[in-house]
């Protein structure tokens, strides 16, 4: 059965703090599971401001019937080359940022954690050798954080399929990253993003949501949903107006689908910063309904 939810990065400067975004999330979508965004907590303060970030969490989700499924980079980690950084003390301090989202996952209670996990600068993308030194060490620097994942608790590291070739972007980059993990690693899982088939430069099955979800659906362990077109990322709520222009529809992503899956369908919209905020609300709650019918109707039973 397929169950929905929402990245918490619909409220970056609108509905900041958890007590804000969760009567949002619970009383207005009416949804009951979130993907915490990163972008909304600040692991750099450290120890009672990280304590306290928790609380408010545990607090907010308790009190609003929400379960955290998982912790996600927002678009602040995503301005950064993170583990695939040129400089490696850069690298390193990533890596370290990462051990922070790792221990704040595992205190909220969430099961998994991850997103973006890095970005070759140019020079580096344009050198052959030096493009394999850095994949290598990124494998390197991913185990060890499925192993200090595994000693928290968690139960899986979330790989995100990104929009750009210089990141994780094609299904020979994302199938080399994942593992199965073992007993001192969790599984370095996928985050299908079925927004990110957009990537210049790829071709044919590449840039075809529906081939991803057939292809890589079934190993994925969250599947954030957002509407948008063949040209760029587009992070668009599922309205009326979007879904004209858009090309991804409910149906074909829930038919490829195995409805037994366990991956969740996050929404991971991102509303423009100049919008009002009831046309974002608004949006938000179309996009809700649309999704909805479409899982009524995918698990209504066959007429005879």
């Amino acid at each position: 059965m397929f169950q929905l939810g929402i990245n918490t990065c619909f409220a970056v400067k609108r509905w900041p703090r958890p007590a804000d975004w969760a009567p949002v999330v619970r009383d207005t979508l009416g949804l009951d599971l979130v993907q915490v965004s990163l972008d909304l907590v600040d692991l750099t303060r450290g120890g009672a401001a990280l304590s306290r970030a928790v609380d408010e969490h545990r607090e907010a989700v308790d009190r609003h019937g929400i379960t955290i499924h998982s912790v996600f980079t927002g678009i602040a980690g995503y301005s950064s080359n993170l583990l695939l950084h040129p400089d490696e003390r850069e690298r390193d301090a990533a890596e370290r940022w990462y051990e922070e989202a790792i221990e704040f996952t595992a205190r909220l209670g969430a099961e998994s954690v991850g997103g973006h996990v890095g970005a070759y600068s140019v020079p580096d993308w344009a050198d052959a050798e030096r493009r394999t030194i850095l994949w290598d060490e990124l494998r390197v620097r991913l185990g060890r954080l499925a192993a200090v994942a595994r000693s928290r608790g968690l139960q899986g590291f979330l790989v995100e399929n990104l929009a750009a070739r210089r990141e994780p972007s094609t299904m020979a980059d994302i199938e080399s990253l994942i593992t199965d993990g073992d007993a001192e690693h969790v599984p370095l899982e996928l985050c299908l993003d079925v927004g990110h088939m957009c990537v210049p430069g790829t071709e044919g099955e590449e840039r075809d949501p529906d081939a991803w979800l057939r292809r890589l659906g079934q190993r994925a362990a969250v599947i954030q949903i957002q509407q948008g077109d063949v040209h760029g990322d587009r992070h668009w709520p599922f309205t009326a107006e979007h879904d004209a222009a858009g090309r991804i529809q409910p149906s074909a992503v829930l038919e490829a689908l195995d409805p037994e899956s366990s991956a969740p369908l996050i929404f991971e919209v991102i509303p423009a910063f100049e919008a009002p905020d009831e046309t974002t609300l608004a949006d938000l709650v179309e996009s809700v309904r649309r999704w909805r019918e479409a899982i009524a109707r995918s698990e209504a039973p066959a007429r005879p």
